[in-house]
């Protein structure tokens, strides 16, 4: 009974992320505003987006929290570690300067500069490393941005939608034709 009970802990992980995910699409900002590309996406050897931006790009706080720690963090290089209300943990890496009064138990607001983009650690070219993690653990940081519509828009708003290398592009919905 024990044994069972431990094997679907962390499907019941899985599933609380999956839907703290779903409850958030597109609640956070995107880190680098003059963003190029996504030069590599989420998955079971890298833990994050790079999102490709020049080098000294401001990089803004995703969403509002507290920094929990700035500094420097092995192959991460120097990094932004941001505890949101939720507890949701945001992190920010290979950053070449930290803005001014960005240090651990400092407050900072949604779409506030904590830095500018660099290529620190073992970074190959100036982005920035984004990260979403929950309980400790990274999860794909896609839902929790805005990188695809989490609400259907009318066809005549504009919208433009980064997507990550590993995505289709999305479909458009077709008009009727009476």
């Amino acid at each position: 009974m024990r044994a069972s009970a431990l094997l679907c802990l962390p499907l019941l992980i899985l599933a609380t992320q999956a839907a703290q995910a779903a409850t958030m699409c597109g609640a956070m900002r995107m880190p680098a505003a003059e963003l190029r590309e996504i030069s590599r996406g989420f998955s079971r050897g890298h833990e994050g987006l790079d999102l490709m931006a020049a080098w000294g790009t401001p990089i803004r706080a995703a969403d509002g929290g507290t920094v929990i720690y700035a500094g420097w963090y092995f192959a991460y290089g120097q990094i932004v570690d941001i505890r949101h209300a939720d507890g949701v943990v945001t992190r920010y890496a290979h950053m070449s300067a930290f803005a001014p009064a960005i240090a651990p138990g400092e407050p900072v607001a949604a779409g506030q500069v904590i830095g500018r983009v660099g290529a620190t650690g073992r970074a190959h070219g100036a982005h920035v490393h984004f990260e979403v993690r929950i309980n400790g653990r990274a999860v794909d940081p896609k839902p929790f941005l805005a990188l695809a519509p989490c609400v259907e828009r009318p066809e005549e708003e504009a919208l433009e939608v980064a997507m990550a290398p590993d995505q289709p592009p999305p479909r458009r919905a077709q008009k009727k034709r009476h």
